[in-house]
């Protein structure tokens, strides 16, 4: 009987030691977004937690937004990189990206209007997309936000 509890606890604690492991394989996970809803010139911040490793977050994080109207419309730059600042070789810590209006948050090219007077534009509904990638060239895996409004 003896011995079965302390293979047990020996067991509990090696899952519960392995649970909290650090990869070379950079990991990103979605923390907080400023707002669902982006006025007109407004900003949207957007943070996540990472951890790595190697502590080499310094480099990239990849960004695609996916504009999910029903009406399809061309669109305007649906895929971009941002640049990061060195986090100081830590392994964990808190990512903030400020995403601005007219640089990453407007969508259609010409959103349609459905009439009257003023016509109503129809705001870009987007969905983000973010992989983060270390100084050793890994990626995290995909993270992605919930619908995000951006009033036009």
């Amino acid at each position: 009987m003896r011995s079965l509890l302390f293979v047990s606890a020996l067991l509990t604690l090696a899952i519960a030691c392995n649970k909290d492991k650090l990869e070379t394989k950079p990991s990103l996970k979605f923390k907080s977004v400023s707002s669902s809803t982006v006025p007109i010139g407004g900003n949207l911040i957007v943070q996540f937690d990472f951890a790595d490793k190697e502590g080499d977050i310094s480099d990239t994080i990849f960004v695609r937004k996916i504009r999910t109207n029903q009406i399809v419309v061309p669109t305007i730059r649906d895929s971009f990189v941002l640049q990061i600042p060195s986090f100081s070789n830590r392994s964990r810590g808190v990512i903030e990206l400020q995403l601005k209006y007219q640089n990453h948050l407007v969508s259609a090219i010409n959103p349609p209007s459905s009439g009257g007077t003023p016509p109503n534009l129809h705001d870009d509904t987007l969905v983000f997309k973010f992989v983060l990638r270390d100084k050793g060239k890994n990626l995290s895996d995909t993270v992605t936000t919930g619908p995000i409004v951006v009033v036009r």
